[in-house]
This record gives structure tokens, C-alpha cells and sequence, in this order.
């Protein structure tokens, strides 16, 4: 299968494609793109009850070159923390603000987060047509849904993209 879009994932995204056994099957479908922070955030998944340990750097960056790393500046992290209200910095860590940064820097990327205060960040950046829900991802990929939470599916992206939508208005 050829190579359909380029997609940054968030750590939570990463982590939970790894505890469903589809993460490597994304890998064969598409390039994959990961900030620095949130691939030194990836330590372990869950599958099956069971939490595992993951040399996730060493395994897919060094080693076999699976997901190519970008990194923000300082300076582009705090051009998204200008466009946001205090309520959408408080709620964002480290990799979120890094990988929202990358995206308004890189335009063909898309993003797939699960964290609902990341997706309601999106409108302030102008970026709500550039994020996709896991759900999603895996229907564009061809791969199994099953297994999915409630932070997966497109209506819980909609409904918190709406929630950042309506909150851009009043801020």
C-alpha cells in the first residue's frame, strides 16, 4: 500500500496503538512523525492487562529509522502559547505544545491526538481541519478498529473540536 498522508502522532496515540498491536501495521502504511518530547514519553503500553516496557526511541528512531523526529523551537512553542487563552496552556504538556507547534510549521502534516484539551487547542491555531481522531486514522489506513475507547472515535474528536470552537468565539 502506497504512502497516503503524513501524520504526527501524540504520545497517548502512540501508546495506545502499541497496546492494540496496530502501531507497527500504521508504520507499513504511512510515513509516521513524532516530536521529540513525545517520543521521550513513550516508555510502555497496556495489552491485555499487562504493562510493558518499550525502548521506544531506541526501537523506532535510532535503530530502524521508523518515525522521523522533528523538534520546535522555543520560540515556536511560545507563538502557539501567544495564540492560546490561559485556560488551553494550563491544560497542555510538553509533547502536545511541541507537536502543535510542528504542526503550524509543517503544513502537510496531520495531526492525531486523543487528548481532549490538544484538540480543543486546535481552532485558537487555526488548525482544526489538520487534526484527526484515531478512529479515523485507522478507517484512512485500512486497519482494525477493535478495541477502541470512547477518546478514539470521530465523536469524541467532533464534540471537543466544537468545544475549542466555541470557546475561540468567546475568548
Amino acid at each position: 500500500m502506497h504512502q497516503l498522508k503524513l501524520w504526527l502522532l501524540d504520545a497517548d496515540v502512540i501508546i495506545d496503538l502499541l497496546g492494540l498491536d496496530t502501531f507497527d501495521k500504521l508504520l507499513k502504511n504511512h510515513e509516521i512523525f513524532a516530536a521529540s518530547t513525545v517520543i521521550d514519553e513513550v516508555r510502555h503500553y497496556i495489552r491485555e492487562g499487562c504493562k510493558i516496557a518499550v525502548e521506544f526511541r531506541q526501537n523506532y528512531v535510532v535503530n530502524n529509522n521508523l518515525i522521523n523526529e522533528l523538534s520546535a523551537t522555543a520560540e515556536e512553542i511560545q507563538k502557539v502559547l501567544a495564540k492560546l487563552p490561559a485556560i488551553r496552556k494550563e491544560a497542555l504538556h510538553g509533547g502536545e505544545l511541541e507537536s502543535l507547534a510542528i504542526l503550524l510549521r509543517e503544513s502537510e502534516l496531520t495531526f492525531c491526538s486523543c487528548d481532549a484539551a490538544t484538540i480543543r487547542a486546535l481552532p485558537f491555531l487555526g488548525l482544526s481541519e489538520r487534526g484527526i481522531s484515531v478512529e479515523n486514522l485507522l478507517q484512512t489506513s485500512g486497519l482494525s478498529q477493535s478495541g477502541l475507547k470512547e477518546r478514539h472515535t470521530k465523536t469524541y474528536f467532533k464534540n471537543n473540536l466544537s468545544i475549542g470552537q466555541r470557546e475561540k468565539v468567546q475568548y
